[in-house]
């Protein structure tokens, strides 16, 4: 009988880490790469959204890449695999919750999504990773990664970046914290990315929680539904605002 692999999701702000780390883990650990849900798209999807309906649009065709993506990774964890998928299956709903939270998109587009998310995890169609790790790095490292690779990263973006990571951080470890701490976890990324990986291996097989279940992914839903907290510069009622699109390879970076 085949050993059930693991699914390992690292989580953390745009120009982070998280990419290089999954890489280089892959190298090093030789579990399987997953790339986040925008890197798997082909044509990438415009990241302009004057309005609620083209932001739902927009999260929408994101979030039906994470069922595929999720469905992907759970069939390789019953192969045997472990799986380390480049950010969590909760992307668009999480993002989008940190839009709201800072004014910038209206209430009514984050209960759209959050029922659309709850309707796919009672089904078993997506579901949280068995473990989550937040890959923790400065903001003077992350803006000395976004200046190197500003393709990836687009400066325009990077604002609006950096204040939805603290708002979803935020959000993610109390709701894990809350009902699953034993399923989230912080790595500091200290060193190269060999080392790096192998710390994240370590830290891994000294974790011994069971494969998530639809239960534990609709707790988790439960606790993200709550105010996601406060951050500096809320503004005092809710707009969408439009995104600056790159001349050339868009990057809605999580």
């Amino acid at each position: 009988m085949v050993r059930r692999g693991r699914l390992i999701a690292i989580e953390g702000g745009s120009a982070s880490g998280k990419t290089t780390l999954v890489r280089a883990a892959a190298r090093t650990l030789g579990w399987r790469p997953l790339p986040e849900a925008f890197d798997r798209l082909d044509p990438t999807p415009s990241l302009e959204f004057g309005s609620s309906r083209e932001l739902l649009r927009l999260e929408g065709v994101l979030l039906a890449e994470e069922v595929r993506r999720y469905r992907e990774a759970r069939r390789l964890c019953a192969r045997g695999a472990t799986v380390l998928a480049d950010t969590g299956f909760l992307g668009p709903l999480t993002y989008t919750l940190g839009l709201v939270e800072l004014g910038r998109a209206p209430s009514s587009v984050g209960r759209t999504l959050e029922r659309s998310v709850r309707s796919l995890v009672r089904r078993s169609a997506l579901g949280i990773p068995d473990l989550t790790v937040w890959l923790h790095t400065s903001g003077n490292e992350r803006r000395r990664r976004a200046r190197v690779d500003a393709r990836r990263h687009p400066v325009a973006l990077f604002a609006r970046h950096e204040a939805v990571r603290l708002v979803a951080r935020r959000a993610l470890e109390a709701a894990f914290r809350a009902v699953l701490p034993e399923r989230f976890l912080l790595l500091r990324a200290r060193g190269r990315p060999g080392d790096l990986a192998r710390r994240l291996g370590e830290l891994v097989d000294a974790t011994h929680a069971p494969p998530a279940s639809r239960a534990e992914g609709l707790s988790l839903l439960d606790r993200l539904r709550s105010p996601m907290g406060n951050a500096a510069g809320r503004a005092s009622a809710p707009t969408v605002k439009k995104a600056t699109r790159p001349a050339s390879h868009p990057r809605y970076d999580r």
